[in-house]
């Protein structure tokens, strides 16, 4: 699990070795590393800490044969917990590709894009929110998606400290935004327990003087959530203290059109896939007008994600639609756009 109070714990690896004639070769290794980073714990069997370990993988693929050495990650403390899931040690290199996001959590090494929410009202687009997107920055200021962050956060079994992170930049940077929506995104498995796991988020949105009302926490699920119960704990633990929040990405894997009426979110975001190209298409048609019917039904307001096209912008308006986010309006942009100016037609 993970949460607002935990940040990225560095823990080590039990590693053991198939072949009792490789143990003595790691002589040479271990004879310039302190005792306090690594221990025996028999003959064919050590502990070490986690940054001695991919030291060693590079030892091993040069020196000995590796399908013969195995390992898992374990605690210093009680290091023979995990070893029936131990692994030959090639298997953790696409951790150790991995490693350059422990850098980034720890050098909070994230930036925030602003996409702005619209409403559209006698044909006038009007700004109503920004949703705040977060990304990556490379050493040398590069852009580092979110997609390749969270990507290599789940590898490195970081998501929930990535998550973290990457919230508490979007509150430090919501607050640029004047008495219109903010929308920040976060992963509701998480948060094991909301007073607890949301406590620096919530402070921080105190500290910088933000209104409750103005923020709406948006549930991204990447995963299946498994507890519908933990998660509506969840939410109304946000509303509760008068946040709002959303549904994103209605339509598509998890979120299905009958969670709605189990979470009753503030505002239902319809996915990327059933607005792009639903003016022509019967079967997104369908969708949209199906989730349109629940959201309304539940006195919540519709908004259509990856608006691209002035065709699919008027079917979702003549549909009911309430909001509109996509790249017809806006890409997301390095500051809040102030205003738009007036593209429909």
């Amino acid at each position: 699990m993970g949460c607002d109070a935990c940040l990225p714990i560095r823990t080590g690896y039990t590693v053991s070795f198939q072949k009792s004639n490789d143990v003595k070769k790691l002589e040479k290794y271990f004879k310039d590393i302190s005792q306090n980073q690594w221990k025996t714990l028999g003959e064919d069997m050590f502990w070490m800490k986690e940054h001695i370990f991919w030291g060693f993988t590079d030892y091993v693929h040069q020196h000995l044969d590796p399908r013969h050495v195995w390992a898992v990650e374990a605690k210093q403390r009680s290091p023979f917990e995990n070893l029936r899931r131990m692994e030959p040690i090639t298997v953790f290199q696409k951790m150790k590709d991995a490693l350059w996001i422990d850098e980034l959590i720890e050098d909070k090494r994230i930036c925030s894009y602003y996409q702005p929410i619209v409403s559209i009202d006698h044909e006038r687009v009007h700004i109503v929110g920004h949703e705040i997107l977060s990304r990556g920055l490379e050493e040398d200021g590069s852009i580092i998606p979110p997609f390749k962050m969270f990507e290599a956060a789940q590898i490195r079994n970081k998501t929930f400290a990535l998550d973290r992170a990457c919230r508490l930049e979007a509150v430090k940077n919501a607050s640029i935004i004047d008495r219109q929506l903010i929308f920040i995104n976060f992963i509701p498995t998480a948060i094991y327990n909301p007073e607890h796991c949301l406590a620096s988020t919530f402070t921080l949105i105190q500290e910088l003087n933000i209104k409750p009302e103005q923020i709406v926490f948006e549930v991204i699920e990447t995963e299946d959530v498994q507890d519908i119960e933990h998660l509506k704990n969840i939410l109304n633990y946000y509303r509760s203290h008068g946040f709002k929040y959303a549904l994103d990405d209605v339509g598509v894997g998890y979120n299905t059109l009958n969670r709605l009426l189990e979470v009753e979110p503030d505002i239902v975001k319809l996915a990327f896939e059933f607005t792009n190209g639903v003016s022509k298409n019967e079967k997104q048609k369908k969708v949209a007008q199906e989730m349109l019917t629940i959201t309304h039904r539940m006195g919540a307001k519709a908004l259509a994600e990856g608006v691209e096209t002035e065709e699919d912008l008027k079917c979702l308006i003549e549909m009911g639609y309430d909001l509109f986010q996509g790249y017809y309006f806006a890409k997301p942009h390095p500051e809040p756009l102030k205003e738009i100016h007036s593209i429909y037609v």
